[in-house]
Order: structure tokens, then C-alpha cells, then sequence
């Protein structure tokens, strides 16, 4: 894998439903809006919630030479499909949503 992967979200979360990345060792399924970028060690396992609706649009970017020696120690079975679902964090200044 790469040292850092970096997303950032082009479309408007109205644009979509679904969707998001799920990081195992936190479980949680992380909701960027637009604009907003995700940063974290390439070694943590992640992976792309469902889009079960529209179509969401990001730029996502694999990068080497930094190496922040994070390692990700979850396994298979601390994975969950109910984490996918139920733990969504979005950051918004609203007061109606999680802050992540």
C-alpha cells in the first residue's frame, strides 16, 4: 500500500445517497461534503461504502515518501456491515449532524 491516502469530494452530499468510507479500526463510516478532504495512512484498512443512488465524484490521490508509521492491527472478523451503516460522521457546522 501507499503511505498517505488523501479524498477530496467534488460532489454535493445531495448529489448521492449511500456512500462514504468505512475505516475498520475506527468503525465508522466517514461522510465528506463537498469541498471537504479526508487524509489518513494508506495502511489503515478502508473501502468505499454503496452508492445506492446518483453518483458521487472525488478526487483520490496515493501518496509515498512519508511514512507515519501507523499501523492498522484490526482484523476481518472486527469488521462488521452494521458499522458500514450505522456509523455515519459527517462534518458540518448544522447542528442536526455528528462532528467527525
Amino acid at each position: 500500500g501507499c503511505h498517505i491516502t488523501w479524498q477530496v469530494m467534488l460532489s454535493h452530499i445531495s448529489e448521492y445517497t449511500g456512500g462514504g468510507t468505512y475505516i475498520r479500526c475506527i468503525r465508522k463510516t466517514v461522510k465528506l461534503n463537498q469541498g471537504q478532504v479526508l487524509v489518513h495512512p494508506g495502511e489503515l484498512y478502508h473501502k468505499g461504502v454503496d452508492i445506492t443512488s446518483g453518483v458521487r465524484s472525488l478526487i483520490v490521490c496515493f501518496m509515498d515518501g512519508f511514512d507515519p508509521q501507523i499501523f492498522d492491527e484490526s482484523q476481518s472478523c472486527d469488521q462488521d456491515a452494521d458499522w458500514e451503516a450505522q456509523r455515519v460522521y459527517t462534518y458540518s457546522k448544522s447542528a442536526d449532524t455528528d462532528d467527525f
